[in-house]
């Protein structure tokens, strides 16, 4: 029982170690990019008055970077004296060792930089934060698997398996890829009212179009645009308005042809049941031709209004997530998330196009953080409904490796989309509004996915599936008022 209770302390602490380390990296890739740094020219002690009357946002990322330096640096070493007192894994105890030996070097790097050392300094500075923070991670996430299996011993228990038997109904609001999009309930009498028949069929028309997906993905398409202004280019409002609009079509294009080629897997579901071409509301021919229709709109306004780069871009959208990975990945492989990701990274390319007519570092940075985010973010939704996969003949993973294989690949990616974040930072050079969101949403979904391994229950990884969503928006909304708003 003491051993146990000393692991838990050790996991807790490792927790906020790790969260400590990625806050400390955030912040130093925005001093990096700030007028922050220029605050202080002497390491450790600073000539400069810090006073609160004193401090700009860009001065009080500075402040706040040394603050979460000396906080990080206490609770690495409490980290590495626990692993001498706690009977813990090799691995984390060599994986919190080498972060016990690399902070130093990092201080180091740091006042280094402060006092005016080589430009080589600044970027070691950065890459050796993202490897403690890295090493932590792996280490806590190692701690807390050896935990969850010691609770699970002797008996077989959801962490373990696939799927379950009990069932389960949908709860929430959902905004992912294969988020269920029904309209309702089904009615069982048909509506004599010609109104209300029209109602019917344009609502089973807009379900079709999987409207609960636009808001963020042309929320990615908008921060696009906005780094693309960063260069100098302008961004026009005729431009901005149809390059979102055919984002809107194409997102409804997608959308559709999803509910025609999925909707025998669909009746297996429960939370698909209630699609329209389930129940005939929509037939499938009819949707086919919709979808069609929606395409051959989406290129008019692009090309018309926008660029053919752009127009480019968005069709190969539309054929990676309703060909790729629709026909060709989800039914298929266990991968499909990971490899189905391109698709919701692409809006970050067609906004960097619609405004420049190229792709820039920046738009393949934000790509990559949306690519990285969407396993992160899918996992947690698809270990809450495995079941609904099993019945559907989707190898999803957590279906075929299991939850606790599952909840490791929500936290090594969740961690690379936190550290691929501040290189976007840092390649763009946003600030402080950029820095503080990061800093909060990030540690926000960090402590989400890290509570599911303690309380591993369907209802928590839906709150990190739902914390996922935040935190991306958040950073796409931060990303727009810092090119778009605070610049302008």
């Amino acid at each position: 029982m003491i051993d146990a209770l000393n692991r838990r302390r050790f996991a807790d602490l490792l927790a906020g170690t790790t969260i400590a380390a990625y806050v400390l990296v955030a912040l130093g890739t925005a001093v990096s990019t700030t007028d922050g740094a220029a605050t202080c020219t002497t390491w450790p002690a600073c000539s400069t008055d810090p006073t609160l009357g004193s401090l700009s946002g860009d001065r009080l990322l500075f402040w706040g970077h040394r603050a979460a330096a000396l906080v990080t640096g206490l609770l690495v070493a409490a980290s590495g004296l626990a692993t001498r007192r706690v009977d813990v894994d090799r691995r984390v105890a060599g994986l919190v060792g080498s972060a016990v030996v690399l902070f130093p070097v990092q201080v180091v790097l740091g006042a280094a930089i402060v006092v005016g050392g080589p430009a080589v300094a600044n970027r070691l500075h950065l890459a050796l934060a993202m490897v403690i923070f890295a090493s932590l991670l792996v280490a806590l996430v190692v701690t807390l698997e050896d935990s969850a299996r010691g609770a699970s011993t002797g008996s077989r228990s959801p962490e373990q398996g696939g799927s379950r038997t009990p069932e389960r109904a949908t709860t929430g609001s959902e905004t992912s890829a294969d988020a269920g999009t029904g309209d309702g309930p089904i009615a069982t009498d048909r509506p004599s009212d010609g109104i209300a028949r029209l109602r019917r069929t344009v609502g089973a028309y807009l379900t079709l179009t999987k409207p609960k997906l636009m808001w963020l993905l042309c929320l990615v398409a908008l921060a696009g645009m906005g780094l693309a202004t960063l260069t100098g280019a302008a961004l026009d409002p005729t431009t901005a308005v149809a390059t979102l609009a055919g984002g809107v079509l194409a997102i409804g294009a997608s959308g559709t042809f999803n509910h025609v080629y999925e909707r025998d897997r669909d009746r297996r579901m429960n939370r698909t049941a209630d699609r329209p071409l389930v129940h005939d509301r929509v037939p499938a021919r009819n949707a086919l031709a919709f979808g069609v229709a929606l395409v051959v709109a989406s290129m008019t306004v692009l090309v018309w209004w926008v660029n053919a780069l752009a127009a480019v871009l968005t069709l190969a959208a539309i054929g990676y997530y309703a060909v790729l990975y629709t026909v060709v990945l989800k039914p298929n492989t266990a991968w499909n998330t990971v490899l189905g990701g391109g698709a919701g990274a692409l809006p970050a390319l067609i906004g960097w196009a619609a405004v420049t007519g190229s792709v820039g570092a920046p738009a393949i940075a934000l790509a990559g953080v949306i690519f990285l985010w969407t396993p992160a973010h899918f996992y947690s939704l698809a270990i809450a409904f495995r079941d609904d996969y099993a019945r559907g003949g989707f190898p999803m993973y957590p279906v075929v490796e299991g939850v606790l294989a599952a909840r490791r690949h929500v936290a090594f990616y969740l961690g690379a989309t936190l550290l691929a974040t501040s290189v976007l930072g840092w390649l763009a050079g946003l600030g402080w509004v950029y820095a503080t969101t990061s800093v909060a949403l990030g540690a926000v979904f960090l402590r989400s996915v890290i509570r599911q391994y303690r309380v591993p229950t369907d209802e928590v990884a839906l709150r990190s599936f739902y914390a996922s969503n935040y935190y991306l928006g958040a950073i796409l909304l931060a990303i727009v008022l810092e090119t778009l708003v605070i610049a302008a």
